[in-house]
C-alpha cells in the first residue's frame, strides 16, 4: 500500500442502520473497507500488534491447489481470553456462540463474530473413554479462546483490506462515531507499514542455529517404535502415531516467527495465537475438520516422503505413490475419518472426494484424501468436531486403543500439539487444522514436536528420520 494512496472511508453500515439495528442487537459490527490493498498480511501482524505481548491472533489460509494466501484474518484487539480446563470446550464454545447469535449483529459479508482458538490433544478425554493422560509438561491451558473486538481481515485475491469493530448499540451517535475514528485511525496507521527484513532474517538465523534439545534420546524412541511393532503382531491395532518433542532456549518475536514460517514453509494453514504468557505459532499441511452450512470435510494427510532439492520431486512423488506401506497406512486412515464423519453425517452421505493426491512442501511431500458429510438435522458443527477430534492421522486406529500405547510409550502429555486450531464463526461454519509444524513459545523457551505413524512393517531408522524432516523449520 502507497503512503499517498487515498482511504476508502465508507463506514457500513452506515447510521441510519445502525439505528434502527440497535433495537434489536446490543451491540453491532461496523467496517471500512480499503482497496488496492496487496501488503504482506504476516508483515502487517507484526506492525499493528508491535509489542508482541498484547492477546492476538493471525489465521491465513491457502486455498488446496494454490500457492499464495486466499484469506488472511488478524485479531488486533481482543475482548475476551476463554481458557477452559478440566471441562467440555465444545459445551462453553457452544454458548459463546449462542450469546454472539442472539446479541451482536453483522453484515452477512463480514466473518467477524466467533472465536479463535485451540483444543489439545487430551481433549479426547472429553469426547471419548480414553486412558488418564500425563500432564501438558508445557502447562499450556487444555482449551484456549480469543473472542475479538477488533479484526483487519485481507481476501488476498480481491486485494482489498477489511477493518471492522465492536460498538456498543445506541439511539445516540457518540458509540458509532467513536468506531469510526477508530477504524480510520487503523486505516491511517496502515500508511505507517514498515520493517527491518534484515533485523528480522538476523533473528531467524540465530534461532536456527540455537541448539535443539531432544526430550527423548533417540536409542529411547527407536525403542518404542519395537514396541509398538510387537503390538501390532499381537493383534492389539493397526497402527500408532509416535511422537517426540525438542526444546531450545531462546528468545525470539513472534512476528519473527511467524514470518519465518511463512516465507520458507508455506503451508495450508498458517497461524499464530499469542496470549501474556506464551505463543502458538504453525505453518500447517492438513486440515483437521471445515464445516461450511452443514457439510463437514476432513482432509487426512498420511504417508511422507522428505523432499530434497537435488531430486526432482516428480521421482519423489512417484516413490512415494509406489510404496506399499504408505498406500496401506493412508486407506487406513481415509477410512478412519470415513467412519468417524459417518457418527454425525445423514446416511449415505459420507463421500472420499478425493484420493491420495500428492501435496509438495519445502520439506517433505505428502499424501492427501478429501473426505466429506452432510452433518444430520440434529446435530451441528461442534457435533462434528467432538466426533471427530483429534483427527486419526495423530493418533493411530483403532483410536482408543492408540492412545493408550500412546500414553504408555510417550514420557509426557502433547498438549496443544497433536490438538486444533482455528476459527469457530457464530454461524455455525468452522475451519480447523491440525497442529503440527508448530512452535509453543513459553518461560524463555521453545518447544516443537514430531511424529509419525508406524505400522507392521515400519523401518525404526527412516521412521525417526521422518519426524526430524518434518521438523526442519525449527531444528
Amino acid at each position: 500500500m502507497q503512503k499517498d494512496q487515498k482511504i476508502h472511508n465508507h463506514i457500513f453500515p452506515d447510521i441510519d442502520k445502525y439505528k434502527r439495528l440497535s433495537e434489536q442487537y446490543k451491540s453491532i459490527v461496523i467496517s471500512i473497507e480499503i482497496p488496492n490493498f496487496n501488503s504482506d498480511g504476516v508483515l502487517l501482524l507484526s506492525h499493528l500488534n508491535s509489542d508482541q505481548k498484547s492477546p492476538g491472533f493471525i489465521f491465513q489460509r491457502i486455498s488446496s491447489g494454490k500457492k499464495h494466501p486466499t484469506k488472511t484474518m488478524i485479531g488486533i484487539e481482543i475482548e475476551k481470553i476463554i481458557t477452559i480446563n478440566n471441562a467440555n470446550p465444545m459445551t462453553k464454545l457452544r454458548k459463546i456462540l449462542m450469546d454472539q447469535r442472539n446479541n451482536i449483529y453483522c453484515e452477512e459479508t463480514i466473518d467477524h463474530i466467533g472465536a479463535f482458538g485451540y483444543v489439545s490433544y487430551e481433549c479426547f478425554k472429553y469426547f471419548e473413554k480414553t486412558p488418564n493422560f500425563k500432564a501438558d509438561p508445557l502447562g499450556c491451558p487444555e482449551s484456549l479462546f480469543l473472542v475479538p473486538k477488533t479484526i483487519a481481515t485481507i481476501h488476498h485475491d480481491q486485494n482489498t483490506l477489511t477493518l471492522s469493530t465492536i460498538v456498543s448499540s445506541s439511539q445516540e451517535i457518540d458509540s458509532y462515531e467513536k468506531g469510526k475514528n477508530k477504524l480510520e485511525d487503523l486505516a491511517k496507521n496502515i500508511y505507517s507499514f514498515n520493517f527491518n527484513l534484515n533485523k528480522i532474517n538476523a533473528e531467524i538465523d540465530r534461532f536456527l542455529n540455537t541448539k535443539s534439545l531432544p526430550i527423548v534420546e533417540k536409542k529411547d524412541y527407536l525403542k518404542n517404535i519395537s514396541n509398538i511393532k510387537n503390538q501390532i503382531i499381537e493383534g492389539e491395532l493397526i497402527q500408532c502415531v509416535l511422537t517426540q518433542r525438542f526444546q531450545k532456549s531462546i528468545e525470539i518475536e513472534n512476528a519473527n516467527l511467524i514470518y519465518h514460517l511463512s516465507k520458507n514453509y508455506p503451508s495450508e494453514y498458517l497461524y499464530q495465537l499469542v496470549c501474556p504468557d506464551f505463543s502458538i505459532t504453525g505453518s500447517s499441511p492438513e486440515m483437521f475438520l471445515s464445516v461450511k452450512g452443514n457439510i463437514a470435510t476432513i482432509r487426512p494427510v498420511a504417508g511422507t516422503i522428505g523432499n530434497n532439492p537435488n531430486i526432482d520431486s516428480s521421482e519423489l512423488e512417484i516413490k512415494l505413490k509406489s510404496s506399499i506401506k504408505d498406500k496401506a497406512e493412508h486407506i487406513m486412515l481415509v477410512d478412519l475419518a470415513r467412519n468417524d464423519l459417518g457418527k454425525v453425517s445423514k446416511k449415505g452421505t459420507v463421500k472420499v472426494k478425493s484420493l491420495m493426491e500428492t501435496q509438495i512442501y519445502n520439506n517433505v511431500i505428502h499424501l492427501v484424501s478429501e473426505v466429506t458429510g452432510i452433518i444430520t438435522n440434529d446435530k451441528d458443527s461442534l457435533d462434528a468436531f467432538s466426533s471427530t477430534f483429534p483427527i486419526g492421522t495423530l493418533v493411530g486406529a483403532p483410536k482408543i486403543r492408540a492412545s493408550e500405547l500412546i500414553n504408555d510409550l510417550e514420557p509426557e502429555g502433547r498438549g496443544p500439539y497433536c490438538g486444533a486450531i482455528g476459527w469457530f464463526s457464530k454461524n455455525g461454519n468452522i475451519d480447523t487444522s491440525t497442529i503440527i509444524r508448530t512452535i509453543i513459545k513459553k518461560d524463555g523457551k521453545v518447544s516443537f514436536n514430531g511424529g509419525g505413524g508406524i505400522v507392521f512393517d515400519s523401518v525404526p531408522e527412516v521412521e525417526y528420520q521422518e519426524t526430524l524432516d518434518k521438523m526442519r523449520a525449527f531444528i
